[in-house]
């Protein structure tokens, strides 16, 4: 392998690692750790503090997300073995992680909708805003970036097979 191909391979793994934790951490989050807090008698401290952690791992992983992508994109699609399948479907991996990425940071910037609704009469409502919240929609899209992250591998193992 010519050092190239262990830089890109360095790269992807990367890539891969940023994403897992990402999506493998909200995960987590979602199905484990926020249903035990729940419980909890001091939930609100520990969820807290645990969210804080959990969003420092996000930031990393959107920083290398985006720099390896950048690097990863311009690989594959100067390889002459992208075909328009790959440019589409990469360019929709691209606007549903930037979407990602924008759910990330003006959620730190703003109130959960659950939040600003009002209180006990609007309990239905409430509980539609939390299913629809940006956590979940967070956790949707990443799991389905990781789909067409497989598919853009199948499109390129199939264009090299020729």
């Amino acid at each position: 392998m010519a050092p190239t191909d262990w830089f890109l391979l360095l790269v992807r793994w990367l890539h891969l690692l940023a994403a897992v934790s990402w999506v493998g951490g909200s995960i987590f989050f979602f199905a484990v750790l926020r249903p035990a807090l729940q419980s909890a008698p001091q939930d609100s401290t520990l969820s807290r503090i645990a969210g804080q952690e959990f969003r420092s791992l996000v930031d990393v992983a959107i920083s290398v997300l985006l720099v390896t992508g950048v690097i990863l994109s311009v690989a594959r699609l100067t390889s002459g073995s992208a075909g328009v399948a790959y440019g589409v479907v990469l360019g929709a991996k691209i606007t549903l992680a930037l979407w990602m990425f924008a759910l990330v940071w003006f959620r730190q910037r703003r109130r959960p909708l659950a939040e600003r609704l009002p209180p006990p009469d609007g309990q239905p409502l409430r509980r539609l805003a939390s299913t629809l919240s940006a956590n979940n929609l967070v956790l949707a899209l990443g799991l389905a970036i990781l789909l067409l992250a497989d598919l853009l591998g199948a499109l390129f193992e199939q264009a090299l097979a020729g």
